[in-house]
């Protein structure tokens, strides 16, 4: 008895020592540094579970052929398409809380049959082929609900605060994923190491059933409200939900201009790259470089910087960040395309668009409905953004064609940069008029 009373000190102890540590890191109420870790706890599963069978994912692309590339994009698009209006139909017929858990338990059960399919002497193209698609699909969807859940059970004021650290644990995750991959798949080989990942994912299922429990003291929306409802409506939702919104098509048009955007600088990148290195090897190793570059330093900002950022200059600014710098970017590489500018842009890129940007633009969600959160978002979120990255590859293509190149190329993507920038000042603009909205209805009611 004595010893169980001890081990109770000793687990209070250590949990105000671990709130004194977030204090310093993020501004965390009391009753929420539970929530806190198990949401950081949650996305790290999940990113750790897709890192850890990104790099299968790449080489199925070589073992299919490089230049078969567009058309798996292609496929990706058409999938995300056709399953959006089963994705509307699930969460309709079940409570948020088993949605939720279906999916992932779905994709976990997926990682298991292509277990078999990889465990095998020789894979054949059509598993290739599957296993790549299936991955993006993946991706796109089990992240897109996650921040879907987050902005359900957190506020819009605890958003603005919680979102980079728990974006970090993300971060935390896609660091440790390859570092798993790396240390296994010699002695394992590929097959087992999708059975590690879809462990991974049924632990993630435990988190997210506590925090579906947890009981927010800063939301109207509590976890007997995501155990008990489904979501209303009908299949065909998302596209409904988007098409009466001027506020969600703003949306629409900015993943949209990021994923083209984004696009034209990982081409342009790609061709600097391979004019500057003609090794195969030192292609590798600076990829790799910049890799971990990306990841170290997009922690760091989330851990220090992205709440404190948007605290003090504001949610035009943090959405506005990483737009502005790309443009510069652009600007820079037209007038100087040199190895050491594009690796510049690359990292500044990725750390900011997962330290800044992507917390920025998950923050656009807590302004909407839930059928909006989940239906509407889910759709942005995998056929957008994935369509946007399959018709600018397949555009720039085009442009090349027709003569447009260098100097040409880099003024339609600082064209495309403007263009992107303009809408997230927009969007920023429309994000503060729905708060200062939605607190004069809750004053009101």
């Amino acid at each position: 008895m004595l010893d169980l009373c001890h081990i109770k000190i000793s687990l209070k102890t250590h949990m105000l020592a671990i709130q004194n540590l977030l204090t310093h890191l993020v501004r965390v109420e009391s009753h929420e540094v539970k929530a806190l870790l198990v949401s950081c706890a949650y996305f790290f599963l999940i990113l750790c579970a897709y890192y850890i069978i990104r790099p299968i994912r790449s080489e199925m692309v070589i073992a299919n052929g490089v230049s078969n590339f567009q058309w798996l994009a292609l496929m990706t698009v058409a999938v995300l398409v056709m399953i959006t209006p089963l994705f509307g139909w699930v969460t309709t017929r079940f409570r948020t809380r088993q949605f939720l858990s279906y999916c992932t338990l779905f994709f976990a059960s997926h990682l298991i049959v292509f277990f078999f399919l990889f465990d095998v002497a020789e894979r054949s193209p059509n598993t290739t082929r599957a296993f790549f698609v299936w991955v993006n699909v993946f991706n796109m969807f089990i992240v897109s609900l996650f921040w879907s859940f987050m902005n359900d059970i957190y506020s819009r004021k605890q958003s603005k605060r919680l979102f980079a650290f728990i974006a970090a644990g993300g971060t935390a995750g896609a660091i440790c994923g390859p570092i798993i991959t790396t240390s296994l798949v010699n002695s394992l080989g590929l097959a087992p190491l999708l059975v590690i990942s879809a462990s991974l994912l049924g632990l993630s299922v435990i988190l997210m059933n506590w925090l579906t429990s947890w009981k927010n003291d800063d939301f109207d929306i509590q976890g007997d409200t995501l155990k008990r409802e489904a979501l209303k409506g009908g299949i065909f939702d998302a596209f409904k939900l988007i098409v009466k919104s001027p506020y969600l098509i703003g949306i629409c048009l900015l993943i949209a201009l990021y994923a083209i955007s984004i696009t034209f600088v990982e081409i342009q990148q790609a061709e600097i790259v391979e004019r500057t290195l003609n090794d195969p090897i030192s292609r590798t190793r600076l990829f790799s470089s910049i890799d971990f570059a990306v990841n170290v330093l997009a922690l760091i900002i989330q851990l220090f910087i992205t709440s404190r950022l948007i605290e003090q200059f504001g949610f035009r600014f943090a959405l506005l960040f990483v737009p502005v710098g790309i443009t510069i970017g652009f600007a820079v590489m037209a007038v100087t395309p040199l190895l050491a500018v594009m690796v510049g842009v690359e990292i500044f890129r990725r750390s900011g668009d997962y330290a800044i940007m992507k917390p920025a633009r998950e923050m656009l969600f807590s302004a909407v409905s839930r059928e909006e959160k989940y239906k509407a978002k889910n759709f942005i979120d995998t056929a957008i953004l994935r369509g946007g990255n399959a018709s600018s590859a397949l555009a720039y293509k085009g442009l090349q064609a027709i003569g447009v190149a260098g100097a040409g190329m880099a003024g339609a993507s600082l064209a495309l940069g403007l263009a992107w920038c303009g809408t997230a000042y927009w969007l920023a603009g429309q994000f503060n008029r729905k708060q200062s909205e939605n607190a004069v209805d809750a004053l009101q009611n």
